[in-house]
């Protein structure tokens, strides 16, 4: 349920990078956030050094999203385009709906911990809200900055709670740097599922401890809730902090989804 440090045991790395069934996909969704994470916008040559393609490969998929509006081009940069916007507008709601923003101030109110809501995005964790006064952490939420999932509080219990077939390739396909800890978390999981929460102790920071719990809508994982603090912080309470994130998550899926 909680790992303090990385482990000597190694998993050979099998290929890097997603499923080749997937890749295409995956160039596409990296190409859409380089451009939404760089306002002055991303040129063809850009894309492909940060992807690691030759240009002509890269070039059609970049036509062929700027063709239905998914990207724009002005002077020979490319920038998020309308239709993702679009796309949220006939969704007309927020990506986790059960948690409110209040729901987070509420636990850093309780606690004094820094308390946010994360996903699992291709792989990676991302931050959607938060709630701290630490503005370190805040940097790395508001920026979206992708974080490892064998890492992270909120990672590791949304692994632990996946699709097994999902779960599998997510491991095989992990960075070099993380497959020495694909074998210890697998041993885990079936803790971190009894208890409802799971705990790391330094591994994305050496300085933070984290305890995170799932967040579920209509049955299926979607998020998770989390607090990280200092070890001083947190030491001796880790076990009460995650029982508590795990009640309040449960009363959340129990009061439903936030109508407006």
């Amino acid at each position: 349920m909680e790992v303090e440090a990385e482990t000597d045991a190694v998993v050979a790395p099998e290929a890097q990078g997603p499923p080749l069934k997937h890749r295409m996909i995956a160039r596409v969704a990296e190409i859409l956030e380089l451009a939404a994470r760089e306002s002055e916008g991303v040129s063809l040559t850009e894309f492909a050094q940060r992807l690691s393609a030759p240009v002509s490969s890269v070039q059609s998929l970049v036509n062929g999203l700027v063709d239905t509006g998914y990207l724009s081009k002005s002077a020979r940069k490319y920038v998020l385009g309308p239709a993702p916007y679009v796309l949220h507008l006939i969704a007309r709601r927020p990506p986790i709906s059960v948690v409110k923003h209040s729901d987070l101030e509420a636990l850093h109110e309780a606690t004094g911990l820094t308390a946010y809501l994360g996903i699992n995005l291709a792989g990676r964790a991302i931050y959607l809200d938060h709630v701290t006064g630490d503005p370190a952490f805040a940097y790395v939420a508001e920026t979206h900055a992708p974080r490892p999932l064998l890492r992270t509080a909120v990672g590791r219990v949304l692994l632990a709670n996946m699709d097994k077939r999902l779960l599998f390739d997510i491991l095989r396909n992990a960075d070099a740097r993380e497959q020495p800890l694909v074998e210890p978390f697998l041993q885990d999981i079936p803790a971190i599922r009894e208890a409802g929460y799971a705990v790391t102790r330094g591994l994305a920071a050496s300085d933070h401890w984290a305890v995170a719990a799932p967040i579920r809508e209509n049955g299926i994982t979607v998020a998770a809730v989390a607090l990280t603090g200092t070890p001083e912080e947190m030491k001796d309470d880790l076990d009460r902090l995650g029982a508590l994130l795990r009640d309040r998550a449960q009363e959340w899926t129990k009061r439903g989804p936030d109508p407006s």
